[in-house]
């Protein structure tokens, strides 16, 4: 450990000493935070001779968990890190749960809902009632979820709103699907702690020494959850940037990190204030910037490095031409390096509509590149529709599951409607329905009765294999056994479940010498990874030679040589929901603190006059981050010249002689719809058959080539019409 310490500052070694009581680091941009906690955990062990299970250390995401114990691991023998509970809030108090939750009532082969099982469950609820049929799902998804995660009451009384009676309704489903959605994770631990304190003081005992990492995204019931666990000991190590709070929609609450030496007393803060990754230039700029949130804790980030160059800002005309803009740059800067890779790229905006364009660009200048925060594997329908028969073998009460196989299996809607309904009258669950389909009389076809006795004794029959052996085991005979009853799929569709499945086994045997992995303790590491599934492993992506392109909340974490800001206009960054919310306009502000400092080297900030919204050409205002950045940082600001004009000339190579055909006129966005003919010099005479993305694409059936994608604004399309010949 003291060879390891002169790689460090002093500040940073002071910090990792300082054991006992409460305390708070306000950790900057690029400060080495994660190198802090890392070293401070190995020093409690090595040197303070804590007991490692005495340790408690909580992230939010399963990529932090991992690169933490990783480092921790070069530094301690294996026996103490896997004493260590080092996880996610979610992952780390689900464990809890399962342990525990049988004091509220529940058993702890509960199963966890994602987001579309829970909105499935409220349109359950609001077909079944007469609530306000203008209530949209996710809307009263965000309700419960601000619900729970301020540990608001909802008790049903006479004054009741719709709200309250629907989240009423989807708690008392969900108890008794045995199921928690990643909101109730967090709720039920409060209560448990709340309810049962012999519970809560075991853990107290346990966790001696608690330390949370990004202490600013915390929201109000993970605070509660953390102030009752270190109550006895009061060994809180805190460590985030309030600059760097951006997840108030998340629920995450600014007030934590700003109000810790209120809530704990003679708390000590220390500052790590010196940045490892940017140039001067980016500091000093990123500093300007955020110095004008009125509602921050105080500090000066300061750097080392090279001044580096300034930044740049770049006007306009349109979105188009901004995309076009930063293809060529990135083509411009590797030319100029050839040591420089496109993996050394970022392109970060406030909203993923902004990458359609952006993607046509870089697609039309043959660069590699990725979209992040799309649509993730799991979320496919032939793998919710596997996951459905693992999640029914665990939890025969999980009703999501069931409607879900139905489907399949009955096809009927109003059959299916039937067996709910038979489900609420007789206070049975949709499972015992099933199990004695013939006493209920509900389906008339003797094929189908006989189908479902028979998937229900097959469902019986591997449930009951699931206690003895291993999940891989059970999984594979899943798959087999789904694949019979869905013909439509093969077992090569699922090869990589499967493999993953094997993978997460013998990683639980490795590291608790356990070799009975079962297939809820695998479900339970699903889900808890899924609910991070945005977050990107910035270390396993460089094996890959491509271009990022992200939105800058998935960005948070990462860094990059240089970086392009696109879209920096009022009413999108900042967007168009904070204009008249004080609060939120410095939340959008932390936001673009957050985009510059991902950029190592280089930051490239640009933004259009006029740019299509909500299906609408708009004209568009410079943000005021720009203003802010303009008046106190080194910036080259660069209007750049229109490289597309509106209307362009016939090209000359067109055969106007012919009597049969007319070219008349140019292209343009008011003329769009379905039918008309157009001609392009390369593919010749099409029709349009469909637009797409505000009408900036259309796809088109040409005579000679069949049907391509055209972005109309880097391509010469006009109209096409026959001339009518008098005879």
């Amino acid at each position: 450990m003291d060879n390891i310490d002169k790689k460090l500052s002093d500040i940073q070694k002071k910090i990792i000493k300082t054991i006992n009581g409460p305390i708070l680091v306000l950790a900057g941009a690029g400060a080495g935070k994660t190198r802090v906690i890392t070293h401070r955990i190995t020093y409690m062990i090595r040197k303070i001779k804590i007991h490692p299970s005495n340790i408690l250390a909580l992230t939010f995401t399963n990529k932090a968990a991992k690169e933490m114990k990783y480092r921790i691991s070069q530094m301690i023998n294996e026996s103490d890190l896997n004493q260590i509970t080092i996880g996610t809030f979610h992952s780390i108090f689900s464990s809890i749960l399962r342990k525990e939750i049988h004091w509220m009532g529940y058993q702890s082969n509960y199963v966890i809902y994602d987001q579309r099982d829970s909105e499935n469950l409220i349109k359950k609820i609001l077909k079944e009632t007469n609530f306000d049929r203008k209530l949209r799902p996710k809307e009263i998804m965000n309700r419960m979820s601000e619900y729970k995660n301020n540990l608001y009451s909802r008790s049903l009384n006479k004054n009741s709103n719709c709200y309250d009676k629907i989240y009423y309704l989807y708690m008392k489903r969900c108890f008794q699907a045995r199921a928690l959605d990643f909101d109730d994770i967090l709720l039920y631990t409060n209560c448990l702690f709340f309810y049962y304190p012999n519970v809560l003081h075991k853990y107290q005992i346990q966790f001696k020494y608690i330390l949370i990492d990004e202490y600013q995204d915390t929201n109000s019931s993970q605070n509660n959850i953390i102030k009752k666990l270190s109550y006895i000991h009061r060994n809180i190590f805190a460590v985030g940037d309030d600059a760097q709070s951006i997840y108030s929609f998340r629920g995450a609450n600014i007030s934590n990190i700003l109000n810790f030496h209120i809530d704990y007393k003679n708390a000590q803060v220390f500052r790590l204030e010196q940045n490892y990754r940017s140039t001067n230039h980016i500091v000093q700029a990123s500093n300007n910037v955020i110095s004008l949130n009125k509602h921050q804790i105080l500090k000066k980030i300061w750097t080392n490095n090279e001044k580096g160059e300034k930044l740049e800002i770049h006007k306009f005309s349109s979105e188009v031409e901004e995309s076009k803009f930063i293809a060529s740059s990135i083509i411009s800067i590797i030319e100029k390096d050839k040591k420089i890779q496109f993996k050394n790229f970022a392109i970060l905006y406030r909203t993923n509509f902004q990458s359609q364009i952006i993607e046509f660009a870089l697609k039309e200048n043959k660069i590699p590149y990725k979209i992040y925060g799309s649509i993730s594997f799991e979320n496919r329908k032939e793998i919710r529709d596997l996951f459905s028969y693992f999640r029914i073998i665990v939890n025969e009460k999980d009703e999501e599951s069931l409607v879900r196989i139905l489907k399949k299996k009955i096809g009927y809607q109003k059959t299916i409607n039937s067996i709910l309904e038979a489900s609420i009258k007789t206070n049975q669950t949709v499972y015992f329905i099933l199990k004695n389909i013939k006493h209920y009389g509900l389906l008339r076809k003797k094929k189908t009765i006989e189908n479902v006795v028979q998937f229900i004794l097959k469902i019986e029959e591997i449930r009951s294999k699931s206690y003895v052996e291993n999940a891989y085991k059970i999984a594979i005979e899943i798959v087999h056994f789904f694949i019979q009853d869905n013909d439509s799929y093969e077992y090569k569709d699922f090869q990589y479940i499967i493999e993953y499945i094997y993978s997460y086994v013998q990683e639980q045997k490795n590291l608790f010498q356990k070799n009975n992995i079962q297939l809820s303790d695998f479900l339970h590491h699903f889900y808890l990874e899924k609910y991070n599934e945005n977050i990107i492993d910035q270390k396993k992506n460089n094996k890959q030679d491509y271009v990022s392109l992200m939105t800058i909340h998935l960005s948070k974490g990462l860094e990059f040589s240089t970086i392009f800001v696109a879209g920096l206009e009022e009413k999108l960054f900042p967007s168009r929901s904070t204009m008249n919310d004080p609060i939120k306009i410095e939340e959008e502000r932390r936001l673009f603190y957050v985009a510059l400092t991902r950029a190592k080297k280089k930051a490239i900030l640009s933004y259009a006059e006029n740019r299509t919204l909500w299906g609408k050409k708009k004209k568009m205002n410079k943000s005021r981050f720009i203003h802010e950045l303009i008046h106190k940082s080194a910036i080259n600001i660069i209007e750049e010249k229109p490289q597309l004009k509106k209307y362009m000339k016939l090209n000359s190579s067109i055969n106007k002689s012919n009597n049969d055909q007319l070219i008349n006129h140019v292209f343009n966005n008011l003329q769009i719809k379905k039918g008309v003919k157009v001609f392009h010099k390369k593919f010749g005479i099409g029709t349009i058959i469909n637009i797409h993305c505000n009408e900036q694409i259309v796809s088109i059936n040409f005579l000679k080539v069949g049907i391509k994608k055209i972005l109309l604004s880097l391509n010469k399309l006009y109209i096409y019409e026959e001339k009518i010949k008098i005879s």
